[in-house]
């Protein structure tokens, strides 16, 4: 398979190791499957719209085994991870491409994608996130698209969740933003199509189902899928719940314009 462009003054692939960070993470990140599915259906199907043919580059930022943009091989889309975690990468399928590089130093030329994506990634550089949405620039054909995901700090559910019960896949780092902080500081580099909120009551619910018994868990699946239709209903009707909202997904563009000028 055709690799992209690699930039030679990265090595063309170099190892970007995370530091350890002292402390266990005691809780262990259980959930159940077809609560996931139920309410992050939704989420899932956004990453289609990153391109409309085959033979598209797309890149998977901080995407691990690569999961986020799984959906477009079925779109014959030439897909690439990278991640900091070599064991995650090691997961991915074998017709994914994989580098392990931070998102703040991708070995890739400059406009050599079609597309970007990141799920949960930019959170993990909040004192950076200029950097990382640059370098993401960067790497992007004009008129890309690129698509996060992202966890907000402003659902007291998940705040509260987050502080009494770290799990073993969150870094102590990790500080997610306000909503609104992701929209305008990716309105920065590029042009916003759609920004949307996610999640206010049920966002919790999938790891909730996952720790009852499996005979109990028919109802609390019904409860969760209750739940998300409500806080679709409510976050439609009242814009202003979007600060609320426990996941931000951005959709956007780079604007063919600023090449003109480089």
């Amino acid at each position: 398979m055709e690799l992209p462009p690699t930039d030679k003054s990265f090595g063309g692939g170099e190892t970007i190791k995370r530091c350890a960070v002292p402390g266990a993470m005691p809780v262990r990140w259980l959930v159940d499957d077809e609560a996931v599915s139920a309410l992050w259906r939704e989420l899932e199907a956004m990453p289609l719209r990153l391109v409309d043919g085959p033979g598209r580059w797309v890149a998977d930022l901080g995407g691990g085994n690569g999961n986020f943009v799984w959906a477009l091989r079925a779109k014959g889309a030439r897909l690439l991870t990278l991640d900091v975690e070599l064991a995650a990468l090691r997961t991915a399928p074998s017709d994914l491409r994989t580098a392990l590089a931070s998102i703040l130093r991708l070995p890739l030329r400059a406009r050599c994608l079609d597309a970007v994506a990141g799920r949960a990634v930019l959170h993990h550089v909040p004192d950076d996130l200029d950097a990382a949405l640059r370098e993401a620039k960067r790497v992007l054909k004009p008129g890309g698209l690129v698509l996060f995901q992202e966890p907000t700090s402003g659902n007291p559910v998940a705040n509260a969740a987050r502080r009494r019960f770290p799990t073993e896949r969150h870094d102590p780092h990790e500080r997610p933003l306000p909503y609104d902080a992701y929209v305008v500081a990716v309105r920065r580099h590029f042009d916003v199509l759609e920004a949307r909120p996610h999640f206010l009551l049920s966002y919790l619910m999938p790891h909730v189902v996952g720790r009852l018994p499996p005979d109990r868990r028919g109802l609390a699946r019904a409860l969760a899928r209750t739940l998300a239709a409500w806080d679709r209903r409510l976050l439609a009707a009242l814009p202003g719940l979007r600060s609320r909202a426990a996941y931000v997904s951005v959709l956007a563009r780079v604007p063919s314009v600023s090449y003109l000028s480089e």
